[in-house]
């Protein structure tokens, strides 16, 4: 990373909502060095807030690493004709042209280059933000009020998150490759070169933050609480709290493919008291981000809107984005009967007949019509409980099947699906297929499909559903920036 000074900048100017959290409503507060922003503990809270804005920005959660670009990658969705590289002016050129090249891998197109430089500042500038409160929280006495260890705890747990994140995107499959190069891992507040790691080497840095993490949440509390008098506890699934941070864990050994490790974790989130699945007639609550039991942590912010709106629901042009050709199949639209069928499916997307679907998950009719989004478009999914059933699920196959579709069928019932039968993936073939097939249906518009298919190095079909996509390092590993390479730090 290039040399230069940089201040702590709060970061709520990212974010203009009005809205009852009480970090919202707080103003911008410009530049701050770094003694006067932590000069007491309202000033590591706005802290911490503003790191949340800045991994809402559209290039990050807000849009990039969920339903933009990484879904691409995966090819959830794809520019079918053209039309966003085609054209040659206005917002259209600038903001989603890379679709087209995203989805055949063309990471050499300048377009793409760009976004991939882009993702990779943003992810290492949020970093650096996490580690300015690091340092100064590291030397607070934590008993001098109890939201430092809260917020310390969330520190370590977000750097690991940001981390992992870059791995995923940056560096090679660790099931497949275990002595490859890794990734800078930045423990100081500065934008210098850092030292490259290993991937075992930056594995192990991820889950030593997660630890620290962990014990400095032991004593978080109801993350759905909305009436704490301390409003730094009040709704903790906007921050990463002790669920969270367990579930990240489970994500990370699950990647590494230490799996007994990430079933462990896994398990103490699902059997936690905190949350549950959803019942199939309240399914319309888990649609998006907001109150509800799945939601482990998610970011707030409302700049999605415009974005999503004109990638996805832009009526006034034909540039909607194309949805998989195959949804119907996926989605098992065929088999559907009066006693199962997939919520999803009728919750996730419109079907337009001969023009396909449209995706519809974060923005509904009303409001499009109104052009007002609500509380729960205002916000992105970071981690959600499914997951941890899953991740269960494939670890128990090969010990009790039965017990492994117990938790397979736990998210299918709550979705409005009958179970599925024991017969219907009696190998681990037919197993894996089936969980490959659950993600894609579960996971639609939330980014995490492309680690999936890395971290298995499984091949896939392409979103018109006419090309196999055969696994290699050169789908998966995205090349670093030039500016990284120009400056002599790669992995490559």
């Amino acid at each position: 990373m290039k040399n230069r000074d940089i201040f702590w900048m709060v970061m709520l100017m990212l974010l203009s909502l009005g809205s009852c959290n009480s970090f919202l409503d707080i103003k911008p507060e410009g530049e701050l060095i770094q003694d006067e922003q932590f000069k007491d503990v309202q000033g590591y809270r706005d802290a911490m807030y503003g790191i949340y804005a800045s991994m809402a920005q559209g290039e990050l959660f807000g849009m990039m690493m969920n339903w933009g670009l990484v879904d691409v990658l995966a090819q959830q969705f794809g520019d079918e004709y053209g039309l966003f590289a085609d054209a040659s002016e206005g917002w259209t050129a600038s903001k989603y042209a890379y679709i087209k090249y995203a989805s055949v891998y063309n990471y050499k197109d300048q377009r793409m280059e760009k976004q991939i430089e882009s993702i990779w500042t943003k992810l290492y500038e949020c970093i650096s933000y996490v580690n300015n409160v690091i340092v100064n929280v590291d030397h607070e006495a934590l008993n001098k009020d109890p939201d430092l260890k809260l917020i310390k705890g969330e520190a370590y747990a977000v750097r690991a998150f940001l981390h992992f994140e870059v791995m995923r995107l940056f560096c090679d499959n660790y099931r497949t490759n275990p002595e490859a190069g890794g990734i800078p891992y930045a423990y100081t507040f500065d934008l210098s070169n850092k030292k490259v790691y290993t991937l075992a080497q930056c594995y192990d840095n991820v889950l030593a933050d997660l630890n620290v993490a962990t014990r400095n949440l032991a004593g978080d509390g109801d993350i759905y609480n909305d009436f704490a008098e301390d409003s730094y506890h009040k709704k903790r699934y906007s921050h990463c709290n002790l669920y969270a941070a367990w579930a990240i864990k489970a994500r990370v050994f699950y990647t590494k493919g230490d799996l007994d490790s990430a079933a462990y974790y896994a398990d103490k989130v699902v059997a936690s008291p905190e949350g549950g699945l959803t019942e199939r007639q309240n399914f319309d609550h888990v649609k998006r981000y907001g109150k509800h039991t799945e939601l482990l942590w998610g970011v707030f912010t409302n700049k999605m809107y415009t974005d999503y709106k004109e990638l996805f629901l832009n009526n006034a042009v034909t540039l909607n984005a194309s949805q998989r050709t195959d949804i119907k199949a996926l989605y098992e639209v065929a088999q559907f009967t009066a006693d199962s069928k997939d919520l999803r499916y009728t919750s996730f997307f419109q079907d337009k007949g001969y023009d396909g679907h449209l995706f519809i998950r974060l923005l509904n009719s009303t409001e499009m019509a109104s052009n007002k989004p609500t509380l729960y478009f205002r916000g992105s999914c970071l981690v959600r409980l499914p997951e941890m059933y899953y991740i269960l699920a494939e670890v128990n196959y090969s010990k009790d099947k039965e017990k492994a579709l117990d938790y397979l069928n736990a998210v299918r019932g709550s979705r409005g699906l009958a179970d599925i039968e024991v017969s219907l993936v009696d190998s681990r073939d037919k197993f894996m297929k089936e969980m490959t097939r659950e993600r894609m249906r579960e996971f639609y518009g939330e980014g995490q499909m492309f680690g999936f298919y890395k971290c298995h190095n499984l091949g896939f079909r392409d979103f018109q559903d006419k090309v196999d996509i055969v696994p290699s390092k050169d789908i998966f590993v995205l090349p670093w920036p030039k500016s990284e390479q120009e400056y002599g730090v790669t992995n490559q």
